[in-house]
């Protein structure tokens, strides 16, 4: 008899063949990337508008490749087809060969100068102003920062009040005495291995839910805003992250004292990124008092060494981080909302409808979780919330939702992650064509 036709999709070879031409499109396109930044920095090294020395360039210049900014856009896109592609084929893909394309797109990005961002400046400023200026980093604004050769890499003014938590800030600290390129490159490597840590624990914590590990460290770890704005441009995020996901890997294994003190740990490292504490003490079956206690003996160790190195100063942040939601950035959803609508821009009605639909999802997602629901992805359905109605929106902070939608039981979460990182590239897109 002859054998029945098998679809070509049903086919493992077949679906193996589409995840290798996936990553061979986020590479090949992430290398061009690297490349024309190294060559011509143009839109993508924005540090480098007044002076653009070797060590900034990196380890890989002389790379032979110009790039405009609608290269670079449709660059962007290559490496999300590429992305969709492995994506919609990880069941076919040997583990060792989707590993092995999160290190080394990692790896190729932790090469490449501060991409699309000059944010890792101002870390290093900030550090600089409380180590070798004397000024406390959470002064007032009115504070006069004096002259330092960083500020030839920054794109706007020193921020004061820091709006980013005591933890970081001394952190930061230890890098000061590298002087400014010892201090970037090691933030660069500080980001890229954040990430590639939080990667690690969402693998360890998708096995721990039975779920499929590699297709979750995919969801993360290929992400393109991951790649290309997160750890491209060094930013802070993933150490706050790699403590969320701590966290929830400590409350899989009964370890409540330490994953509440890891929470806020992260929030003492980025503010935002401590809400999925408010869901993991909601949980039905929580042991409260040991995650409340963990939670309230870190507190007091971080508000103690905050006070010790920035005194009555300490708290600065907070305000600093309020201050910030009065910020508009160009593609974000309240102010796309507000051009759609014909009013120019977000407006102070669309910022109170915002907030309210915000309240309104903690409000639900929290009583969901309190009855019982998935924890994680309430507290992954919340951030969501928050991206959509800030008005505050930055291209890496999709990296935020990323590990809660992947460990999630929740499909519709996942594909909304997806859908903001759409959202966002398309935006981003539109900037540069």
């Amino acid at each position: 008899m002859e054998a029945a036709a098998v679809p070509l999709w049903s086919s493992r070879r077949a679906r193996e063949a589409v995840a290798y031409l996936g990553i061979a499109g986020l590479a090949l396109s992430s290398a061009a990337i690297v490349a024309g930044a190294q060559r011509d920095p143009g839109v993508l090294v924005p540090a480098a508008k007044l002076r653009y020395p070797g060590w900034l360039h990196g380890p890989l210049s002389g790379l032979p490749l110009d790039l405009s900014p609608t290269g670079v856009a449709w660059l962007l896109v290559a490496m999300c087809a590429g992305y969709a592609l492995v994506l919609a084929s990880a069941d076919a893909m040997p583990a060792r060969i989707g590993i092995g394309a999160i290190v080394g797109l990692h790896l190729l990005y932790l090469l490449a100068p501060p991409l699309l961002s000059s944010d890792v400046f101002g870390y290093i400023d900030t550090a600089r102003l409380g180590t070798l200026h004397g000024i406390d980093p959470y002064s007032a604004k009115s504070t006069r920062v004096p002259p330092d050769a960083v500020h030839l890499y920054r794109r706007w003014s020193s921020d004061l009040p820091s709006p980013y938590g005591p933890l970081f800030t001394l952190l930061s600290y230890v890098l000061v005495p590298l002087g400014i390129a010892g201090a970037l490159w090691g933030f660069k490597v500080l980001a890229a291995a954040g990430s590639l840590a939080t990667v690690w624990i969402v693998w360890r914590c998708a096995a721990a839910l039975g779920r499929d590990p590699l297709r979750a460290a995919l969801f993360v770890g290929l992400n393109p805003l991951v790649l290309l704005f997160a750890v491209g441009g060094a930013h802070n995020d993933f150490l706050a992250l790699t403590a969320v996901g701590a966290a929830v890997y400590l409350l899989i294994a009964g370890r409540e004292r330490l994953s509440g003190a890891a929470l806020v740990a992260a929030s003492a490292l980025k503010l935002p990124l401590g809400l999925p504490l408010l869901f993991a003490a909601a949980r039905p079956q929580a042991r409260r008092r040991e995650l409340l206690t963990g939670a309230l003996v870190a507190f007091a160790v971080v508000a103690v060494a905050a006070l010790v190195a920035f005194g009555t100063h300490a708290s600065g942040f907070l305000g600093e981080v309020r201050e910030q939601q009065r910020y508009v950035a160009i593609y974000s959803v309240p102010n796309q909302v507000g051009k759609l609508f014909g009013l120019g821009g977000v407006t102070a009605g669309i910022r109170v409808l915002a907030g309210a639909g915000l309240l309104a999802t903690l409000a639900l997602t929290l009583r969901r979780t309190w009855r019982g629901g998935d924890w994680i992805a309430a507290a992954g359905w919340a951030t969501f919330a928050l991206l959509v109605t800030t008005a505050w929106l930055l291209p890496w902070y999709v990296a935020w939702l990323l590990p809660l939608a992947a460990l999630s039981g929740d499909r519709r979460l996942r594909i909304a992650a997806l859908a903001l990182t759409a959202y966002v590239v398309v935006t981003r897109v539109t900037l540069w064509t």
